[in-house]
């Protein structure tokens, strides 16, 4: 392949999704092993749904088209701007309410019988005060008995922590007109602050021409299992269960996820 001239973009990781919100897309489009855990929960929850980081619809979209009404709330713009494109093409969006907000920040004057967090996203919030403000508006926005679903990477990112200054494939991928995407990840430890630091690197080609390079910084925070127990309890939930995986098997340390199933009480 000639790569010709690769051209750098950057940008903060307060608006990173904005940035890499094509490339997430296509790299997450069919990732659906999840999916049946939401699906079970939905249909124990008799009431409202709230996705929560939900970024392009991705978990939205099968629960809307069982009939469920789901509120999804991101802080990404092009995020919602997908979600809303993906569910009015599935013609689905009238099951469907989209806010832009901060998670932190959460105002939606109504409460839910089921919230959750996908995909690591929560680990995004990186300090004990913004954990805790972000547990505390979730509890706000559910009713007594609700049940709110948080999960977490575990093994996968203890995996990376030991590959600090490597850089690590994720993926390739073809959309339908023939472009490719590519990306790489480069982990950097601060095992002090349990925080793990990922510069991302999204390059995006035709066969045979030139390379976009598309540059952006996330972290994320290591949770133990006991300090996330401790946080959801002082927010109001009781932990009901703790699964290892999305089949919700038992949790162990070597375990890929830590997924929580807590009660608002």
């Amino acid at each position: 392949m000639q790569t010709g001239l690769c051209h750098i973009l950057k940008k903060s990781m307060k608006n990173a999704y904005d940035l890499i919100a094509p490339f997430y897309d296509i790299e997450h489009a069919h990732f659906d092993e999840d999916l049946d855990m939401y699906e079970n929960y939905a249909e124990l929850a008799h009431g409202k749904i709230l996705d929560l980081a939900c970024g392009s619809g991705r978990v939205m979209l099968p629960l809307a088209e069982a009939g469920y009404e789901i509120t999804g709330v991101d802080n990404s713009g092009e995020m919602l701007s997908m979600a809303r494109t993906t569910l009015n093409e599935a013609g689905v969006l009238g099951n469907c309410t989209l806010v832009e907000q901060d998670i932190s920040e959460l105002k939606l004057k109504q409460q839910f019988r089921l919230a959750f967090i996908a995909l690591g996203s929560f680990a995004h919030v990186t300090t004990r005060q913004a954990q805790q403000k972000v547990l505390a508006a979730i509890r706000a926005h559910l009713s007594h008995g609700a049940t709110f679903i948080l999960d977490i990477s575990n093994a996968d990112a203890r995996y990376m922590e030991e590959l600090s200054g490597q850089l690590l494939h994720q993926g390739t991928w073809q959309n339908e007109s023939g472009e490719y995407f590519t990306h790489f990840v480069s982990p950097a430890s601060a095992t002090r602050e349990h925080i793990l630091e990922l510069t991302h690197f999204y390059d995006r080609h035709q066969q045979g021409g030139g390379v976009q390079r598309t540059v952006a910084t996330t972290f994320l925070y290591l949770f133990e299992r006991s300090e996330l127990e401790l946080l959801l309890e002082q927010a109001g939930f009781i932990v009901k269960d703790v699964y290892g995986d999305h089949e919700m098997g038992s949790f162990t340390l070597e375990s890929p996820r830590m997924i929580f199933a807590a009660e608002a009480r």
